[in-house]
Parts: structure tokens; sequence; C-alpha cells
């Protein structure tokens, strides 16, 4: 596969520490981590708004530092950016399209992002949502091969969300390369074909979501409220966390976990289900190494 994008050993103090990853043709990559664990900070490497300490960048084929000219066929939409409040949506996209020599966005994409209302307004008048809408639809006049995208969901309503995941699937079937970053693990394990946990500056784990799932092994999940005692639970993993604590293990051994806690819970509904990323993240960060998971 060839990588559009090759991040190789970027560091960056205190933010970032030897992250290494690649997005190649044909492939979205969601960059998952909480804020403050790295990702604004490699955002602004990608970008070009910030040097990295070491480590090197490549997009298209062509080393990238900051300060550089990115390729003319990389597209990006970040958090924050916008227009000149009295600047139309249609004015700005023919703008765009002077500037990258094209005929501006398809009809496709302005339909997939509802862009046509929007053409006669003010940017001004938009809601922040309709503006993230028109950044990412700008972010696309030049008909990039390799798509930067930060946080293009966060804000938007589902109507708004879905018209975002629908443009990224767009842009992998035509064979272009995405990388995304997000904090929303159940978007990404949705989105990707490979997932990048960043974890306090460093990758956490890299995969495919259903292989970064299977370091679980095969164990359900059921979650507890945090004040049950689960301390006598046998044949469970325990993971607390703020909103609730989470037990790992086969069916059986929650099905007993339930009758035992089931008195001391009132009239709760229990639910066993199947692992996500996100237990598979919160499980990853528990361990000092994601390797241990493995065996």
């Amino acid at each position: 596969m060839t990588a559009l994008l090759n991040v190789t050993d970027l560091a960056l103090s205190p933010a970032l520490e030897e992250v290494s990853f690649t997005v190649g043709r044909g492939e979205v990559v969601c960059v998952v981590g909480p804020p403050g664990d790295g990702a604004g900070a490699l955002m602004a490497c990608l970008a070009g708004e910030a040097e990295p300490d070491a480590g090197q960048i490549e997009m298209l084929g062509a080393t990238v530092g900051p300060g550089d000219r990115r390729p003319a066929g990389m597209g990006a939409a970040l958090r924050g950016e916008r227009l000149p409040d009295r600047m139309r949506v249609g004015d700005a996209v023919r703008l765009f399209s002077r500037l990258y020599g094209t005929r501006g966005l398809s009809g496709r994409l302005i339909d997939l992002l509802d862009l046509e209302p929007l053409m006669a307004k003010r940017f001004g008048v938009l809601s922040d949502g309709q503006r993230r809408l028109v950044m990412i639809g700008l972010a696309l006049v030049g008909n990039p091969e390799l798509v930067l995208l930060d946080d293009p969901t966060g804000g938007l309503k589902e109507g708004g969300k879905n018209r975002v995941e629908h443009v990224i699937d767009e842009l992998r079937s035509g064979y272009g390369g995405v990388c995304v970053l997000l904090d929303d693990l159940a978007q990404a394990e949705r989105l990707a074909d490979r997932v990048v946990l960043l974890r306090d500056g460093r990758v956490l784990a890299e995969g495919s979501p259903a292989r970064l799932i299977g370091l679980l092994g095969s164990v359900h999940v059921l979650s507890v409220p945090p004040h049950l005692r689960v301390d006598r639970l046998s044949e469970v993993r325990v993971l607390p966390c703020a909103a609730a604590t989470y037990l790992y293990g086969p069916r059986p051994a929650l099905e007993a976990a339930i009758q035992e806690l089931a008195p001391m819970s009132g009239d709760r509904v229990w639910s066993i289900r199947r692992p996500t990323l996100r237990d598979a993240y919160l499980t990853l960060s528990a361990v000092p190494e994601p390797a241990a998971l493995e065996a």
C-alpha cells in the first residue's frame, strides 16, 4: 500500500514522544486520545504550525517541515479555522477553486455536506456546525489525495456527523488517504481502517479496530455502579473508572457476578455486551505494556 503520509519518531516536548504511523492510499486512519495526550500537538506538526524537536514527516513522498508549503495534493480542515465573517460561502468556494486551479466542489460533495443552502450566506451568520461543514468542504476543493481532519464532527448534531462520515467514506472509496484526529472511540471504531491510540504523548497501540479489540481475548463486558463492592468476584478482571466499574471475563463468570451483585443494586437492569474499542483503550491504558494483553 502506498504511504501518502509517513510520520517517523515525531517528538515535541512535552506533548509527543517518538510517534510513528502511516496513512495509505484508500485508507482512513483515526488518531485517538483524550485531550492533552498529544493529538493536538500532532496535528499542529502535520499542518506546519509547530516545529517538532525530532522526527520526520513525509507527505505524498516529500519531506516537510515547519513553514514549508504543504503539497498541493494535501487538504486540511483544522480545529478553529474560519473565514472572515462577511465572506459568502459561495465566494470562498470560488476563491479556493481559483487558488487550486479546479472547478470547485463536486455536486456530490455539496449534497453530502448540505452546502447548497449556505452558498449565498455570509460565514458570520452560520451556526458552528454549518461553519465546520463549510471548512471541511473548502479542504476538499483541490481534490486532495491526502486529507487531514481535526475533530471534524466535534459539536455537530447527529445529522451533521453522518454527513461527515459519508464524506470520509467517499474519500476512502476514491483511493484518497484520510488522517482523522478524534476523541470519540465509538466513531473511530465505525470509521477507521486503522486506529492509532495515543496515551501520554506516545503510541499506546495501533491496528484495525478488530485487532485492538481482539487484544482483550474472548471476554464479555459488564458495567456496574462504582459504589458496588466487586473485590470478592472470581474469574473477572476489574477496571474501576469514574462513572462505572467495568468487569471483563467469560459470560458465565459475569452472569455469576450479576447474581451476587443484584441484591445490592435494587431494580437495576443488567446487560452483558461484547467489548468495544473503548474497552480496549481503557484496558490498554491500565497496564504497563500493551503487549501484556496479547498473551
